[in-house]
């Protein structure tokens, strides 16, 4: 076991909390494809190494979840065990970080009952151990730009530095999950300018968001009965019952197509966002957006306002919002509610049923009548009408 725990000792902060990984189709998530994502080093348990057969497992990082999948050994292989089970699981953040831990405390301790006091593991372990708070901070705003925190230049540790006190506390997150590691202050630069931006594009808009904000109900885990884990395991639930009391409140059918321009109002800046997909803000209760995509068309356009819409409706006390490439819980709730309020599963299950089937051709034929891609309500159909929704995949 001593590889993997030294393994899981060197890429402690990566596994807590680089969330990037996310953003990435999880059927990608296998070791052959290592060469293109380079990430699964840090995150798939066959970088382990050493001779053994560790299995071909990928854990990342989900905000509150890990979350967990694992490949068969299609092939054969001149190895004595092959794996042979396909795979996918959330779980509790906290479980999974004691889980890791105890693995290393337990070779640890095997080590001790055999004499070996000192090895490279436990001075790993023991420097993770003894991180003070700023350290600590550190560590997880680099593994959050996707980079090791021992490993870091001084010129980049500065451009950390710089961008986590130019920014307010509650974008760093976000911005840390999606920036250019490599164009730190210039992401900063457009960050700023885009909450600027998209305040003044709060002004246009025709409707103010306080019907919206009076629709959610924000008790409604508790009605629901999800206060405690559900509500953590399955964020996206939040998402599609706010955009049905939007709908709701709005009397706006589901098969009907929801603009969302009237309560989110755009900018654009002509210049690249460096990994930023959007900034978002509310102002006197209007909302403004400007996307990190120039131009990035109608239906890409409609999806970015009704998703800075959900958060926005998520968290009415936070004023602005950047709009992250990496799927965290916020951005969870965010997505299924964007997707649910564009084209909505009772909806699209209505239109299915009178065409007569659900292959690609039907699909496009729904989402022309709701006006977004494809590829929405093919999610919207898996998630919600093929299979329960008990997974969230966009």
């Amino acid at each position: 076991m001593y590889p993997l725990a030294e393994w899981i000792a060197e890429n402690w902060w990566m596994l807590l909390h680089h969330i990037r990984p996310t953003a990435t189709e999880t059927r990608y998530w296998t070791w052959r494809n290592v060469r293109t994502y380079q990430w699964l080093g840090e995150h798939n348990f066959r970088a382990a190494g050493d001779g053994m057969a560790w299995p071909d497992l990928t854990l990342v990082a989900d905000g509150a979840l890990a979350h967990m999948i694992w490949s068969a050994d299609t092939s054969y292989m001149r190895r004595p065990i092959r794996f042979a089970s396909d795979g996918a699981a959330f779980a509790r953040m906290e479980e999974v970080t004691e889980g890791l831990a105890s693995i290393v405390d337990r070779v640890l301790v095997r080590l001790s009952e055999q004499g070996i006091a000192k090895s490279g593991l436990a001075d790993e372990w023991d420097a993770i151990a003894g991180a003070g708070t700023e350290e600590q901070e550190f560590c997880i705003t680099a593994a959050k730009l996707g980079l090791d925190p021992y490993s870091v230049s001084d010129e980049l540790v500065s451009d950390i530095c710089d961008a986590a006190s130019s920014l307010p506390d509650y974008l760093l997150s976000d911005f840390f999950d999606s920036a250019d590691s490599a164009a730190l202050p210039d992401a900063v630069l457009w960050t700023r300018r885009a909450v600027a931006s998209s305040e003044r594009a709060s002004s246009r808009t025709t409707e103010s968001l306080t019907g919206l904000y009076s629709a959610v109900d924000v008790h409604w885990r508790d009605k629901r009965g999800l206060s405690g884990r559900e509500s953590i395991d399955r964020p996206w639930l939040w998402g599609y019952e706010m955009a049905r009391q939007v709908r709701n409140e709005l009397a706006i059918d589901s098969r009907a197509v929801f603009d969302p321009s009237p309560w989110v109002g755009q900018a654009e800046i002509n210049t690249p966002s460096k990994g930023i997909q959007g900034v978002a803000a509310v102002n006197d209760d209007r909302c403004g957006l400007v996307l990190g995509l120039l131009h990035p068309g109608t239906s890409a356009n409609r999806f970015g306002q009704a998703r800075a819409l959900g958060r926005v409706l998520a968290r009415p006390q936070q004023k602005q919002f950047i709009l992250s490439l990496a799927r965290g819980q916020d951005e969870r709730v965010a997505r299924a509610f964007a997707a649910e309020l564009l084209a909505p599963a009772d909806g699209i299950r209505e239109y299915l049923g009178a065409i007569g089937k659900s292959d690609d051709t039907a699909i496009e034929a729904v989402a022309r009548r709701y006006r977004v891609s494809p590829l929405l309500v093919r999610h919207q159909y898996d998630n919600q009408i093929a299979k329960p929704a008990d997974r969230f995949w966009m």
